[in-house]
């Protein structure tokens, strides 16, 4: 959420609300040493010419990985303290000395009104764990912690779209390939499972615009022990999505391949019941299964990389890496301008707990067991709206079991995240710096409209039944005991 809701009082206000996540994974196994099983999405600036699309394939096999947490009260434990993350005093001050939050609800945004929290087309973003609670049975979800710059001013960069390349292939169940992302743009039907699933005439969601890319970056905790996995899904709520009408269509790419869908706020929900936003999974072969994370020390024991310096090696050929990028899709009936409603306190970080030594290394991303038919455009007639950019969130992940990061964990964390900034054109916060100049400026309305809120409110409960109090509550169950801030602050 990104305002206080409106008609609950101040000490509920103070008790929830969220912030939240970065990037995602790389290639399939087949030689661990093999260039073809690195996922390098984003092509060196310093590169003068791109790599191009491959044309020959890699005979690798995307195999799932089934094995799931196990659900007892010690991998509880280990979920309670990775969530804490966010309320650790100690943590939140290292991530500040860096200029970097620890949130558990992002904003990733393709158009936001100058200085406010809310815009013509926005995105808040979470990780989300679903458990078994081992004593009553009932599935519980759990927001992952996630370290960025502060979710307000949004610190982005303007990275050369031909700079990216994907894996593709999965999709239809064939041998992986790298393709430059905006091939895929241009023509999305060749990489879906079922191009007609993509109803109409549009054969391109490319747009004139698109020289450059909207990119921020990010690192996403997993509670993950020693010889564990976690099984974890991105969650994306659009704010003006809703069924039949998606205001986006997500790309999520990972080391074993590339995965789209439409959003409109209601598919796919956990066992736990429903959430805020839509889960995104792998597309396997036109069936999807959620994501895995896995210690990148496992990974090198089981044989599937080198054993030297096992989480700079994974790190280094992207196996922790996932992007998620948003493509702005027009509407037919757009959302009318609404109202925000008063800011609400950020309440104080809880102190921290007793010390405890820091085990973070690098997630290998994977994905799980199939659970179902994969959604891919819902036989709508999508067009693209040129009005927004293309947003990149570019995402690493991080294993831990305790939810302790050191000095070292922080600055090291610091520096990936700032290495992708530093490779851009442009850097800067399209919210606070007035009308910037950049090619990622977004061509809508730049002011907040005066009723902003009471529409979506209205929208929300047409589209999922959800009303304000309904919302309010999805929350307190999400946050209970969590350190939160909400979308103005």
């Amino acid at each position: 959420m990104r305002k206080p809701l409106p008609l609950l009082s101040p000490w509920l206000v103070l008790s929830v609300l969220t912030l939240a996540t970065l990037l995602l994974p790389a290639a399939t196994p087949a030689k661990p040493d093999s260039a073809e099983d690195s996922f390098i999405p984003i092509a060196p600036s310093s590169d003068k010419a791109a790599p191009k699309s491959e044309s020959t394939t890699s005979q690798e096999e995307i195999a799932p990985q089934p094995r799931r947490p196990i659900f007892n009260q010690d991998y509880q434990q280990v979920i309670d303290q990775t969530i804490q993350m966010v309320s650790n005093s100690q943590a939140q001050r290292l991530a500040q000395q860096f200029g970097l939050n620890i949130l558990n609800l992002t904003w990733e945004d393709t158009g936001r009104y100058k200085n406010s929290a809310v815009g013509p087309n926005i995105s808040d973003m979470t990780i989300q764990v679903q458990h078994r609670d081992p004593r009553s049975q009932a599935y519980q979800l759990h927001l992952m912690p996630v370290i960025r710059h502060p979710n307000f001013a949004d610190k982005t960069a303007d990275i050369r779209l031909d700079r990216f390349f994907l894996k593709v292939g999965n999709e239809k169940g064939t041998p992986l390939r790298k393709v430059a992302l905006k091939d895929i743009l241009q023509n999305p039907r060749q990489y879906l499972h079922q191009p007609n699933s993509w109803a109409g005439r549009q054969t391109s969601l490319l747009a004139e615009r698109d020289t450059h890319a909207l990119v921020s970056a990010q690192a996403s905790f997993l509670p993950i022990p020693q010889k564990g996995k976690a099984e974890f899904n991105p969650v994306l709520f659009n704010y003006q999505s809703y069924t039949g009408d998606p205001a986006v269509l997500t790309i999520l790419a990972t080391r074993e391949g590339t995965s789209m869908t439409v959003i409109d706020n209601q598919r796919d929900a956990f066992a736990a019941g429903q959430t805020w936003g839509q889960r995104l999974f792998f597309n396997r072969d036109g069936e999807r299964a959620s994501l895995t994370g896995e210690r990148a020390s496992d990974f090198v024991s089981s044989g599937e990389s080198s054993p030297s310096n096992s989480s700079a090696e994974i790190e280094k050929r992207g196996l922790n890496m996932v992007l998620l990028i948003q493509v702005p899709l027009k509407q037919k009936r757009p959302m009318l301008e609404m109202e925000a409603a008063d800011a609400a306190p950020v309440p104080s970080a809880a102190p921290s707990t007793k010390a405890r030594s820091s085990d973070v290394e690098a997630a290998v991303i994977g994905h799980g067991e199939v659970e179902g038919p994969f959604t891919e455009i819902d036989n709508l007639a999508i067009e693209r709206d040129p009005q927004y950019p293309i947003r990149v969130t570019v995402q690493f992940y991080k294993a831990t079991s305790n939810g302790e990061v050191s000095s070292a964990d922080m600055k090291h964390i610091h520096d990936q995240i700032a290495r992708v900034y530093d490779d851009a054109d442009y850097v800067g916060s399209l919210v606070v710096e007035g009308e910037t100049g950049r090619p990622t400026e977004h061509d809508g309305p730049k002011q907040e409209p005066p009723n902003w809120w009471q529409e979506f409110w209205k929208r929300h409960r047409s589209n999922t039944g959800q009303s304000p109090e309904d919302v309010w509550e999805l929350f307190s169950r999400l946050l209970v005991q969590m350190w939160t801030v909400s979308r103005t602050s």
